[in-house]
C-alpha cells in the first residue's frame, strides 16, 4: 500500500453529499441519487473510507442471515492504484464478518479484471455469469457473480 493510511467509519446517509460525486467520478454506469438513498436502514452494513481526513471512497452491503452481499464499493479516481480498494474490500469483510456474516456475494463487469484479480486475491471465486448484464445496445457485457463462503483470518 502506499503511505496514505486510510480511516474508517459507519457510512451515514447524511454523507450522501460526500459519496455521490465519488459514485459519479468512479463508475461506467453510476448508480442514481435514489438508488444510493435507498441503501440506507437496519439491513444495510455501508462504509465510508477517508484519506487525511477526505471522504475517498465507500462501500454498500447488506447483511441478511449471515449472507453479506458487497452491492458497491468504489474508491475515488484521485486515489485508485494505491492499494486503497484491497484496504476498503478488507475492511468491509472484517466488519461483516463482526456483525454475523458467514458467506459473502458480490457480481462485477466481466471486463473488470483489475477488480476480480483483487476479489480472487481476497478468497473470492466466480459461480455464475448474467450474460448481457451491463450496458445497452451493442455495449453489452457480462455479470461475473462471485462468492466467498469460507472464514478467514
Amino acid at each position: 500500500m502506499s503511505d496514505l493510511l486510510p480511516s474508517f467509519r459507519p457510512l451515514l446517509e447524511s454523507d450522501f453529499n460526500a459519496i455521490y460525486p465519488i459514485e459519479q467520478a468512479a463508475h461506467q454506469e453510476p448508480w442514481s441519487q435514489a438508488n444510493l438513498l435507498s441503501c440506507f436502514g437496519p439491513r444495510y452494513l455501508n462504509g465510508l473510507m477517508l484519506v487525511e481526513g477526505r471522504p475517498a471512497g465507500f462501500y454498500i452491503s447488506d447483511l441478511v442471515a449471515g449472507d453479506s452481499s458487497l452491492m458497491n464499493i468504489c474508491v475515488h479516481p484521485e486515489f485508485q492504484g494505491k492499494g486503497l480498494g484491497r484496504a476498503l474490500l478488507k475492511e468491509y469483510l472484517a466488519r461483516s464478518k463482526g456483525k454475523g456474516a458467514e458467506a459473502w456475494f458480490l457480481e462485477v463487469r466481466a471486463g473488470n479484471r483489475t477488480a476480480i484479480g483483487l476479489y480472487e486475491s481476497e478468497g473470492f471465486a466466480e459461480y455464475c455469469r448474467r450474460a448481457d448484464y451491463y450496458g445497452t445496445g451493442q455495449d453489452r457485457e457480462d455479470a461475473v457473480l462471485m462468492s466467498r463462503l469460507f472464514d478467514f483470518g
